[in-house]
């Protein structure tokens, strides 16, 4: 897909613009997140950017193979190669095309980058998969449920030593009450752990992926 413009010549003829000289019409934000979602399309934009030249398919799909794997290019499987591939082919790289951030000549197999592709730059490396911060924070939230966790097997513990050691206040209560509160120790946290990492995210998308692509 390609961005042309034509102007009046001196005889009044219709005269085709170079394509760098057309000013490119500006996505929304709506439009730039949407398209950022998906993991292969961010790969792909981030391969392409810097070049001018076009690329081939198959150095495009073993290179984003090769990050979605965490391994090279020379040790990828020939599964993982063609599974990347073909999604690229058939899918992403027309819906790009389409947007007119890159040109895709699928049947030679080749991709170019376009100027309208430079929207995308103030997004683009802060959505790497392995963002160090991401993980960071991904890892304090599971430190912080795992602390929670610990304490109600810890008080559940305690619970049943008080109640077979017959210890003073414990010793009164019946197994019957016992087993509920143990219960809903865990039940609620379980619960919220729950809510925080699957619900919550998927309630509000737009928010989150703003807050994701607005990160500095």
């Amino acid at each position: 897909m390609s961005a042309s413009s034509n102007t009046a010549g001196p005889a009044g003829d219709s005269v085709p613009l170079p394509q760098e000289q057309v000013e490119p019409h500006p996505l929304s934000k709506d439009s730039i997140f949407h398209l950022l979602q998906v993991q292969r399309r961010r790969l792909t934009l981030q391969y392409l950017h810097g070049r001018t030249d076009a690329v081939s398919l198959r150095d495009l799909a073993e290179q984003v193979a090769a990050w979605e794997n965490e391994t090279t290019v020379e040790q990828l499987t020939s599964k993982e190669r063609q599974r990347v591939y073909i999604s690229l082919y058939q899918t992403h790289l027309l819906t790009l095309d389409k947007e007119g951030i890159i040109e895709y000549d699928q049947d030679r197999g080749t991709i170019k980058r376009t100027p309208r592709a430079d929207q995308f730059n103030p997004y683009l490396f802060d959505t790497v998969p392995q963002d160090s911060s991401e993980s960071s924070t991904d890892s304090a939230l599971n430190h912080r449920w795992g602390r929670y966790y610990l304490g109600g097997t810890l008080f559940s513990t305690s619970l049943f030593g008080a109640k077979l050691l017959q210890l003073p206040f414990v010793a009164e209560l019946a197994f019957r009450f016992i087993l509920p509160i143990i219960l809903v120790v865990f039940s609620i946290p379980a619960a919220s752990h729950y809510y925080t990492r699957f619900v919550l995210p998927e309630t509000n998308p737009i928010e989150s992926v703003t807050q994701l692509f607005s990160r500095q």
